[in-house]
């Protein structure tokens, strides 16, 4: 079986650790990407335009031209609008339409985003600023929002599996070869998480969240998943955000989907004639 190249975003700690050891004990090459200081094969600021543009050349380099396979899996929670927006959205978008070509060259390769099941267990999440950072206007999304927002994760996971759905099944993506899709866990267990639990007020909040299974995943709960969506055997599925929460937004929301389509027949015929 031929050793396949995978770029890994946020390599060093947490899901992305877990998921860098399972794909290396499968085999494969990984290239991490991380802050500097953590012993990533690429190091950089992905909150940064200039360190984005620069992880993309040397992602390149060292992939010598084919990229099997891209996770873009870091990310932050801080009501630091900006920060959030910049590694969360950008820090996606940006080095993913920097790798197309090198993902392309393979005509097989998959690409997976870590967004989040607070997407769709959050009420209430602000849609102007969503739709700024589809636009690529990020003072607009930044005004929209404010400087300082505990919305602002939840916004930038629905910005990006948005931008997701809108590019996986286009010619750019779907029809160069590469399968681009989403996973969206609830919480993990990561030394992350363990700091809010230990948290008097945020704490008592995340214990309240439904727990079908009994208890949070751990960072390998989710890695099985990862390695699967990255595979042959995940190859016709594409543009999809798959939630891996232990049941907790079916808990909630158990009769809200699948919900009907609604459209009407007329416009129906005229996607079936386009």
């Amino acid at each position: 079986m031929k050793k396949k190249i995978i770029a890994i975003t946020g390599s060093q700690s947490g899901m992305g650790l877990a998921f860098r050891t399972l794909l290396e004990q499968s085999g494969n090459e990984i290239i991490g990407i991380d802050l500097p200081g953590k012993g990533a094969e690429v190091e950089g600021d992905l909150t940064r335009q200039d360190e984005r543009i620069r992880v993309v050349t040397e992602v390149k380099e060292l992939s010598r031209g084919r990229l099997d396979g891209f996770i873009a899996n870091a990310g932050i929670d801080n009501p630091n609008v900006r920060l959030v927006f910049q590694l969360n959205y950008f820090g996606v978008v940006v080095l993913l339409e920097g790798l197309r070509d090198v993902l392309a060259a393979n005509e097989r390769a998959s690409v997976l985003i870590t967004a989040s099941n607070s997407v769709v267990i959050t009420p209430g999440i602000p849609e102007a600023p969503v739709a700024d950072l589809l636009e690529d206007n990020f003072e607009a999304a930044v005004a929209s929002l404010g400087e300082t927002n505990p919305m602002a994760y939840q916004v930038s996971k629905l910005a990006i599996l948005r931008w997701m759905r809108s590019q996986a099944h286009t010619s750019n993506w779907a029809g160069r070869g590469i399968t681009m899709n989403a996973i969206s866990p609830g919480p993990v267990l990561t030394p992350l998480l363990e700091k809010d639990l230990a948290d008097p007020q945020k704490g008592p909040i995340i214990r309240k969240l439904p727990q079908p299974l009994g208890s949070f995943a751990k960072p390998s709960d989710i890695a099985g998943l990862v390695k699967f969506m990255i595979s042959e055997e995940a190859r016709f599925i594409v543009g999809q955000n798959i939630i891996i929460d232990g049941g907790m937004e079916a808990a909630w929301r158990e009769k809200d989907y699948p919900t009907v389509w609604d459209i009407g027949s007329e416009a129906f015929m005229a996607l079936m004639s386009s």
